[in-house]
Parts: structure tokens; sequence; C-alpha cells
């Protein structure tokens, strides 16, 4: 089969190689595993980070592949998998989990092989381009960062980096769920975040400092909850400007150091040696199939209206599609056609 390979640490022109005469995984014959073809994948700035820190020359991973959010449909299943997943031809979706990713079975391969609790059925109204998304790591994030946020009618949230993947559907689930949404983007992605459901959107580059727009726009009457999914450490600093006393800050990025650093500085250290009077989470994400059948149902109550895909690059054209990724200016999820 075809399928990317990580040949070497580093940036993805550099570490990647296309491979035409890789083995395709065996059929399960045991447990619960499905074998997938996959039709379509997302790619996340997780990727690149696996790419980069993964060292290729251990036992276990060698000529790795990367890669976790896909779409496709079972070739095969073994004898334990779930019925409603199991028959040849259905339709599934997922991510990757970080065992399969470190053991270099990621999911930028014609077909892969996938343990049945990561993945979850494709609604018909979905494309496979949609779901590779939807029940991926966005998708999945997107689901678990606005159920830890709880907010209802009346509250107002913030959602800075409104028009990326995971911010795309922050925007539409939290305004189903009847808050008032202030979305955060550069203004050629201002109406896009409208049209997804914001109330009112925020071009950080005119209204720079962004923080000091914030303050005079928000000092009478503080959000509720912010949600970083840009990843900003001004924005959570200065937050008792702008941010009520009891309310959350979330954030989706952890930065160079996976969340520990901020976790430290943010999380442990008290006010009165410079802590931020305020209460601060970061959110990490486990893919699971449950959570994407999570993000089905908010697909099928309307709660999720749009899947918005930036765009859509060839399946040998993997290393250009990081490359935009790193540009940080996609308009929703970059896709990978994987299939033919």
């Amino acid at each position: 089969m075809k399928a990317w390979v990580v040949a070497r640490r580093g940036a993805p022109r550099h570490a990647l190689q296309f491979k035409t005469d890789v083995a395709v995984p065996a059929a399960p014959r045991t447990g619960s595993d499905l074998l997938v073809k996959v039709s379509h994948a997302a790619i996340n700035p997780a990727d690149a980070h696996f790419i980069n820190v993964l060292p290729t020359w251990l036992p276990f991973r060698r000529a790795p592949t990367p890669g976790m959010d896909f779409a496709g449909e079972v070739v095969a299943a073994g004898p334990a998998a779930p019925p409603e997943l199991a028959a040849p031809g259905t339709r599934v979706a997922g991510a990757m989990g970080v065992a399969q990713v470190a053991f270099g079975k990621g999911s930028l391969a014609e077909y892969v092989l996938v343990p049945a609790h990561l993945v979850a059925p494709v609604p018909a109204k979905l494309s496979d381009a949609e779901a590779a998304g939807l029940f991926g790591i966005a998708g999945q994030t997107a689901e678990i960062v606005t159920a830890a946020a709880a907010v209802g009618p009346g509250k107002r949230a913030l959602v800075n980096g409104a028009s990326g993947g995971v911010g795309s559907l922050v925007v539409q689930i939290l305004k189903a769920q009847g808050a008032e949404v202030f979305g955060v983007c550069s203004g050629a992605n201002v109406e896009m975040v409208r049209r997804l459901g914001a109330d009112e959107v925020i071009d950080y580059r005119t209204n720079s400092p962004l923080e000091a727009f914030l303050t005079e726009k928000f000092a009478t009457k503080p959000l509720d909850v912010i949600i970083d999914c840009a990843g900003s450490q001004p924005l959570f600093n200065q937050s008792p400007k702008y941010l009520q006393p009891a309310g959350r800050f979330l954030t989706i990025v952890g930065g160079r150091s996976q969340g520990v650093v901020p976790f430290v500085q943010h999380k442990l250290l008290p006010v009165l040696l410079g802590g931020t009077p305020r209460r601060f989470d970061i959110i990490g994400l486990s893919p699971a199939g449950a959570i994407a059948r999570q993000v089905a149902k908010l697909v099928e109550d309307g709660s999720i209206k749009e899947a918005p895909t930036d765009s859509v690059f060839p399946f040998e054209e993997v290393v250009e599609a990081m490359e935009k990724l790193a540009t940080k200016r996609a308009k929703g999820k970059i896709v990978i056609k994987v299939a033919a």
C-alpha cells in the first residue's frame, strides 16, 4: 500500500518520505480490532509534533507512519468487534491514540488497523472528508472543552482562535447551548466565524493589543468563560481585567512543554507569588470512540451545523498540507484525500 513514513526526526519536509511498497496490516483474527480502508485523513499540530519529537531508532518504531485522524470503511473485523462496526463496508471515523502513533501505526496510510474503541460509525449526512475532522482530534477536543466550560443561556463566552479546526466547532456548540459568543480571529475569517454563530467577531489585528481591547470592552460586564484555541499567555495573564472572578479560562494548547510550564505557572502558583487570580485549566484529549459518538449527536441535533474545511490535499502532498497547517492560517480543517 501507499503510506507516509517518518525517515528521521525533524520538520515534515525533512522527515517524511512517501512509500508505495508498505505492507498492508494483516486482517484481525482475534480481538476487536478493525482493518479500515482510509478514504480521508485530517492533520493536526500534534502530528507535526510527533514527527519532530519521537525518535525513529526505537525497536518498535521502525519506518513509522504518522497521523491521527481518519475516515473510511471497514474491510475486516475481529470476532469481538461491536456488531454495528464489524460489517465490511461500514463507514467509520475516529482518531488514533498516542500508543498507535508512538508505535508508528498512524493514519496517513491506505489501510490502518485500529482498536474498535477508537472509532464511531459515520452518519449518512456526513462525507468522509467532514467526518475525518469532526470525529478526529478537532471534533473530540471541541466536545470535551465545551462540556468542561458548562455554559448555558445568558453566559458570555470568548473563543480565541475561532476560525481554526477546533475553534470553528466550539463557536457552534457554545451558541447551541445558548451562550453569547464572541469570536477572535483575523479579519480574513470574520465572515466565516459570524456565519458559524458568533454574536460578535473581534479582529485581533485591528484591535491590537487584544488584551487592551478586551479590557475596555468587557470591564463593566466581564466574560464568564474564555476558551483559548490559539495559545496566548498574555490573554490569561491579563484576564482579571475582563474575566469575572468566578470565570474560567480553558486552553487546549500546552505549548513546547506540552502543558507542564503553564500548569505550574497558572495552576499551582499562588496569587501571593505572582499567580493570576482566575481559574486556569488545560484540556487534554485522550481520543475515544465514545467521544466521537458524542460529536455525532451534536451533528444530529444541529448543534454542529457545519464542518469547516480549509482545503483538501491529494495524498502525495502531505508535506505541503503540513506546511500550510504550520502557518496557523487555516480556516477550519486541512484534509488529506487518501483514496484515489
